[in-house]
């Protein structure tokens, strides 16, 4: 009887000249590894991948490589909800009127220094374990809106890095070490477990995560480094925007003055489009006012994705190390034989004046606990310093100050009261830095001639790695790191990237020279921890999951025959036409990965 219903249905069908136009074009196989959000979009429309789906694939590896196996330890929490909001999303994805933003039902891990108002925000810190804030972070709000799904929150070197003098890149005392996904052996010289290779601070679990294939998409902080650097350690893209084309609402500061929120993810593509979601205007932050300025900020930089972007650039190279020569020089050749000059140039040096890091962190670390609810124990950085001073038991100082928090004292100890000497010498510090890291920087822009607007301009400036991150940091500038290769680290390859520095508000620009190159070397490698899953690859008509599609899988759809389908992502609608039909049995006959496949 099954095989005359299969006879019956084939016949129904006709050639493949007759099939639905969705179901000829559409992709036949989806593989997690290095999947981009527009693959993944691609899967979702095709109706080859449910978001639902995707989220408990990311989550499988999770299971394996940060909770198990080698413990990479990228993720300080997995938002329980994930793959409910995913299946909501699934059922709403084909209803007319539902807006589909261009991250729709793609999952993203925040650093935890990042407000959700459904998870925890802890900076790291034992002390704010339970901190749940009252909203969201601005940019949450506007990866919500794009359709973003907030997976989990990232480790990261404890309140970004800046507690205490002696600490470790990477570790807080919440969430521990993360470690690099290639090479991810315990020193062997520091009992204290800490990683041989740096997974580089503070923004080191979403790196991490990104490079591992544990999550679609990151987002990182930088005050000076704490983007490019992780992003250049784990072989992944980051972008460090200019201060002021993000809003920094709702996040765990060091200081506004530096501050920025930023991509990290595999391609230039994707963080393109993560920047174009997070950027804009808050009315909220006063540095976003500069995005009301028509040029500053976009809301979508894909049209900057150029192959040809580098012909006719112009690029300087301050020099670089000698254990990257190697890496420079191929990139510099690469470059020009992509259409563009390169001049070697001096360091790119300013006049360096006192950080202003510690003053900035008591003034913005104690307003961002004022957004906090009354109720929450911890409401300034003096509460924070004596909670880990001396925790509730059964806490201990090894539980909270494991490397101690000298930083977070100096900070305190300050005077932050308007007309103070500590003020006074704030704010020149200040205004000395911003001036003299944007002169010297732009002097170096303008080119021999020190004129803006000639012939002799340079459209950025090429570091090896992370290159001068604390000059760029200093003046507020944009810069954007991306993978080109590998060197040999304590005898295995680790990751070694290339980073073009430029203009405020120059990340059109920086995009097209990134994607230029990285188009042309595709210097990034899957790291060797982390390898593929069985789960991490979908076929058009494994109706059972197993991994393959036979006659078993053509039987199921035999059966079903003149049913409904179960929903938007129904495996044995085939066509995506909300029924299960002949034609559906006769696609499937085609997918079959046999050379017959009856039932």
């Amino acid at each position: 009887m099954k095989r005359k219903i299969l006879a019956t249905a084939m016949a129904l069908v006709g050639n493949v000249a007759a099939f639905n136009a969705l179901a000829q074009t559409a992709p036949k196989q989806f593989s997690l590894i290095e999947a981009t959000v527009p693959q993944i979009q691609e899967a979702f429309q095709s109706r080859l991948l449910s978001a639902e789906q995707l989220i408990n694939m990311y989550l499988a590896r999770v299971a394996a490589y940060d909770d198990a196996g080698p413990k990479l330890n990228s993720y300080i929490y997995v938002n329980p909800q994930a793959a409910a909001t995913a299946k909501a999303m699934d059922e709403a994805r084909f209803v007319p009127g539902t807006p589909i933003g261009p991250l729709y039902g793609v999952p993203i891990l925040l650093k935890d220094i990042i407000d959700t108002d459904d998870q925890p925000t802890t900076g790291g810190a034992v002390a704010l374990k339970d901190s749940i804030p009252l909203d969201d972070a601005f940019i949450t709000k506007k990866l919500r809106d794009a359709g973003a799904i907030i997976i989990g929150k990232a480790t990261l070197s404890e309140f970004a890095n800046f507690m205490t003098s002696g600490g470790v890149s990477g570790f807080s005392n919440l969430g521990g070490y993360g470690y690099n996904p290639y090479d991810t052996r315990p020193s062997p010289t520091n009992p204290d477990g800490r990683p041989l290779l740096n997974p580089s601070g503070s923004s080191s679990g979403s790196g991490i995560a990104a490079a591992a294939n544990l999550v679609a998409l990151t987002i990182g902080t930088e005050t000076s480094g704490s983007i490019l650097s992780p992003s250049n350690a784990n072989g992944i893209v980051g972008i460090k925007p200019t201060v002021g084309l993000v809003s920094r609402d709702g996040i765990i500061p060091i200081t506004a003055d530096q501050d920025t929120a930023g991509p990290m993810t595999r391609t230039v593509t994707d963080a393109a489009i993560v920047l174009g979601v997070i950027a804009g205007y808050d009315p909220t932050d006063p540095a976003t006012l500069e995005c009301l300025e028509p040029g500053n900020c976009f809301n979508d930089y894909t049209p900057f994705l150029k192959a040809d972007g580098l012909a006719g650039a112009r690029i300087a190279v301050p020099p670089f190390p000698n254990n990257r020569a190697d890496i420079m020089n191929a990139a510099m050749a690469k470059m020009e034989a992509l259409g563009a000059t390169v001049v070697r140039i001096p360091a790119v040096t300013f006049q360096s004046t006192p950080g202003v890091l510690n003053y900035g962190q008591k003034r913005d670390v104690n307003a961002y606990f004022d957004t906090l609810p009354d109720s929450y124990p911890i409401q300034s950085l003096a509460d924070l310093i004596a909670f880990n001073a001396e925790p509730p038991a059964p806490l201990t100082t090894a539980d909270t100050i494991k490397y101690g928090q000298t930083t977070f004292i100096a900070s305190n100890n300050l005077d932050i009261s308007p007309g103070s000497a500590d003020t006074l010498t704030y704010q020149t510090n200040f205004a000395n830095g911003i001036s003299r890291s944007r002169t010297a920087i732009n002097n170096a822009l303008n080119g021999p001639d020190g004129e803006e607007g000639t012939a002799d301009d340079f459209d950025a400036i090429f570091y090896s790695g992370s290159g001068s991150a604390g000059t760029w940091a200093r003046a507020g500038y944009p810069s954007i790191v991306i993978p080109y290769g590998s060197v040999i680290s304590n005898d295995v390859p680790i990751p070694a990237g290339v980073s073009f520095a430029g203009r405020r508000f120059g990340e059109p620009r920086l995009i097209e020279l990134a994607y230029a190159l990285e188009q042309a070397t595709k210097g990034r490698f899957v790291p060797p921890s982390a390898p593929p899953l069985p789960t991490d690859v979908v076929l058009r008509g494994d109706i059972n999951g197993d991994g393959k599609v036979n006659g078993t899988d053509v039987s199921l759809v035999a059966r079903r025959l003149n049913q409904t389908a179960t929903g938007p992502y129904d495996k044995a609608d085939i066509n995506g036409d909300g029924k299960i039909t002949a034609l559906d049995t006769r696609l499937i006959t085609t997918l079959c990965s046999k050379p017959r496949c009856a039932p």
